[in-house]
């Protein structure tokens, strides 16, 4: 009984603190609305600007994993480093069996990539060549959305090409147009291939639409002398958040098979460091809106505490504990961030599933945002993570700002304040 007791007078104590906090506030309305509408439109454009960074990072992770690299791709141990034929895959029908058995796994496709030279009757450039099974590439990656002119590979047409309009335009050639293909064999002898050009890409991705030239990889494998060899088998996860745990897997499964299990942010380490930079502004953002939220509550708590002197001065004189009035001012500055914080949290969380929905049109942009992978359209996303540490935030600075005010009135002499004007 004496605990049950203890907790309700302890309950008690602090809804007299609250009711004490929301009537102090409102002594001077004035300065209460306008703090907490400052609070709320700060607190509103973090929320709103975070939901942009998490809609356009999953943009960027989304289209640079699907463009073409994968969620993840498994190689012969030190190809990724070297680029060389001679180290490939072969007889991979096991691995690829095993792979589409994973409920994790969506898609899985077998790829013949070297770096070659492209030409035509007038003129030639570099190109990255990729053999692909035209069908499962279609569900695999983005490319076959790209396609601005012709179509894309069909089963029945081993010479056909697909390649960059960039690539294209450099070497003067459209739809229909022979296309001569060189690369090194694995043994390193140079030989070529002819193929007619059935569609042009348009990505806007500068690497891959002056450079890339898709064929049929059995009939890549046929040109090079490969074999059924590959070098890439290339994994499409059901979402990014597998990606970490299944690489791991596979990796165990078959480290002693001289494989090397690479996810997309191995393979090319810039879009994680986009998605790290990402995170990192989201907390330097943070730490302003911090101190912002102190800077700002602070000031009106220190006016209200200057006005209020002889108040405390007397309150202190009738008995009423240092501890109780150092709470009663942390609570007000609690309440007062809470008014602010959570009409502006609705304000931007409204904005945020608004545009969501309607997109942001940033098209006059789109070449900048397509080489970096986004869409010129921008669909921000409020994720809870995201919440939480916003919310988190602005309760660390209320409890900050109350603070300073509360450990002055704490320290407050009774006779000294009862003089004070």
């Amino acid at each position: 009984m004496s605990n049950q007791g203890a907790l309700m007078t302890s309950l008690s104590g602090l809804d007299i603190f609250i009711k004490l906090g929301w009537r102090n506030l409102w002594l001077h309305p004035l300065r209460t609305l306008l703090t907490a509408m400052g609070l709320a439109i700060g607190i509103a454009a973090l929320t709103f600007l975070s939901a942009m960074d998490d809609g356009w990072m999953q943009q960027i992770k989304t289209n640079f994993a699907l463009t073409l690299t994968g969620h993840i791709q498994i190689h012969a141990k030190g190809f990724e480093q070297t680029r060389k034929l001679a180290t490939h895959l072969q007889n991979v029908d096991d691995i690829v069996k095993a792979l589409n058995k994973i409920p994790e796994v969506n898609q899985v496709v077998r790829r013949l990539r070297v770096s070659g030279l492209a030409s035509s009757a007038g003129a030639n450039g570099s190109a990255l060549i990729y053999g692909i099974e035209p069908e499962g590439e279609r569900r695999m990656s983005r490319l076959s959305e790209f396609l601005s002119q012709g179509h894309w590979l069909r089963k029945g047409d081993p010479k056909g090409a697909v390649i960059g309009d960039g690539l294209a335009d450099r070497l003067g050639i459209g739809l229909g147009d022979k296309l001569v293909l060189m690369a090194a064999t694995p043994k390193g002898e140079i030989t070529s291939e002819v193929f007619r050009v059935r569609g042009l890409l348009h990505s806007g991705v500068l690497e891959l639409d002056n450079m890339l030239a898709l064929v049929s990889l059995t009939q890549t494998q046929d040109w090079l002398g490969m074999g059924n060899g590959i070098t890439d088998i290339v994994i499409r996860t059901r979402d990014f958040d597998s990606v970490t745990l299944l690489a791991r897997e596979l990796r165990t499964r078959w480290f002693d098979r001289d494989l090397e299990v690479m996810s997309w942010s191995e393979i090319d380490p810039m879009a994680q460091q986009w998605a790290d930079f990402a995170d990192a502004y989201t907390w330097i953002v943070l730490a302003i809106v911090i101190i912002i939220v102190l800077v700002e509550v602070l000031n009106t708590m220190l006016m209200s505490l200057h006005e209020r002197t002889r108040e405390f001065g007397l309150m202190a004189a009738l008995g009423i504990q240092r501890t109780q009035m150092f709470a009663m001012v942390v609570w007000e500055t609690i309440i007062l961030v809470a008014m602010g914080a959570l009409l502006g949290f609705a304000l931007g969380a409204g904005l945020s599933i608004w545009y969501g929905e309607q997109g942001i049109d940033l098209t006059r942009f789109a070449e900048a945002f397509s080489f970096m992978y986004m869409d010129p359209v921008v669909h921000p996303m409020l994720l809870p993570e995201s919440c939480l540490r916003i919310l988190g935030a602005t309760l660390i600075g209320a409890i900050l700002a109350g603070l300073i005010p509360a450990s002055k009135v704490a320290r407050l002499e009774p006779a000294l304040a009862l003089r004070s004007l």
